[in-house]
């Protein structure tokens, strides 16, 4: 399968370059954050969440779109860095709504795409045994995926799949997968990390403009700047 992902919008519309291709690739995956940022103000960061669940309507076998950080700090009033007071009311409204159009993991084959990465820690305490319940348990629990602390940037194995940072992900990540996550942001360009023979590949960056794209049949991940007008 080829997979294009698409990681941490927050409110930009770099992400309609999925428009362009969405015909050569089998699924497109967005990785969460779709609001907060100075730039673009407002109401362009609504707008663009809009037109990202019109697309989600036009191709629903095609797109998945993942639950991220910025995303519950409206949706579970946590209130995380880059919290809009102004708009938190609609912003929280528009997740009220589409809900049911997002989840926290898509899975396929041995891959993982979330918006931060599957620790095996955090599983066993959330009580599941495999990925695959993770989804399931967001709808019926999820106060299991706030931030857990005590360290702010969440580099704890502890935490969940919107929070935990790459280290501890990589020295806890469940076993038999590989994963694709955004969340942090890399200075020198989106990588892949080989460790305890999983493959990590960390998609966002600073700019927050960078498309992944990986074929699950070889194996290959390419990586691509998206020019924004």
């Amino acid at each position: 399968m080829k997979i294009a992902i698409i990681t941490d919008i927050h409110g930009t519309a770099y992400w309609r370059h999925a428009q362009k291709i969405i015909d050569d690739y089998d699924k497109v995956v967005f990785l969460g954050d779709y609001f907060d940022n100075w730039i673009p103000e407002w109401p362009e960061q609504m707008d663009n969440a809009c037109d990202i669940i019109a697309f989600k309507k036009q191709f629903p076998d095609k797109i998945d779109l993942c639950w991220a950080n910025h995303d519950t700090s409206y949706y579970l009033d946590e209130r995380c860095s880059g919290y809009q007071e102004k708009h938190a009311k609609d912003i929280k409204s528009f997740f009220k709504r589409h809900k049911e159009l997002l989840n926290v993991v898509y899975i396929y084959e041995k891959w993982i795409f979330s918006h931060a990465g599957i620790s095996a820690k955090w599983m066993s305490g959330a009580g599941i045994k495999t990925p695959e319940e993770i989804n399931t348990l967001f709808k019926e629990r999820p106060d299991f995926f706030r931030w857990v602390g005590p360290n702010s940037y969440g580099d704890n194995p502890n935490e969940g799949p919107l929070w935990i940072r790459p280290q501890s992900l990589m020295n806890n990540a469940v076993k038999n997968y590989d994963q694709a996550v955004g969340h942090t942001e890399l200075q020198d360009g989106p990588k892949i990390i080989i460790k305890n023979e999983q493959k990590f590949v960390f998609t966002d960056t600073r700019e927050h403009n960078h498309f992944t794209y990986i074929d699950t049949k070889t194996n290959a991940v390419e990586f691509e700047e998206i020019k924004v007008p």
